[in-house]
């Protein structure tokens, strides 16, 4: 799976890895999975390590994605993210991403792990 993730008890969160090509398909798989998922819907937080990855669905499959899977699956509930870019298609990936995300999400990027764990350390619960 070139998603995958865990939950880190320690900070909180739910830390997500990206790696290699990531299709519409790859990223409708994840979603599916990681919303089913009672403790990722506790936590309602995420680190998103996209240094390892290439974004290969475009920004209206992103659109598509959060539409009909991640806003149904939140039922209204907000949500924190930590995103860690790799380069410079990751920046306008998760711009696009803040911009469908606005009314449920809010979202910051990083360009190291640790800056992205101490930033969701300091935010308020989702």
């Amino acid at each position: 799976m070139p998603i995958a993730y865990s939950i880190d008890k320690e900070n909180g969160c739910v830390v997500e890895t990206w790696t290699g090509d990531i299709t519409a398909r790859d990223l409708t798989t994840h979603f599916r999975r990681f919303f089913a998922d009672p403790e990722v819907l506790e936590l309602r937080r995420s680190m998103v390590d996209l240094r390892h990855c290439r974004l290969v669905f475009t920004a209206a499959e992103l659109s598509e994605i959060v539409s009909r899977i991640i806003m149904p699956a939140l039922h209204g509930q907000r949500w924190r993210s930590a995103i860690v870019l790799g380069d410079p298609s990751h920046f306008e990936m998760s711009r696009q991403y803040h911009i469908f995300a606005a009314s449920y999400s809010k979202d910051s990027v990083f360009s190291t792990p640790e800056a992205a764990l101490a930033w969701l350390r300091s935010q308020r619960p989702a």
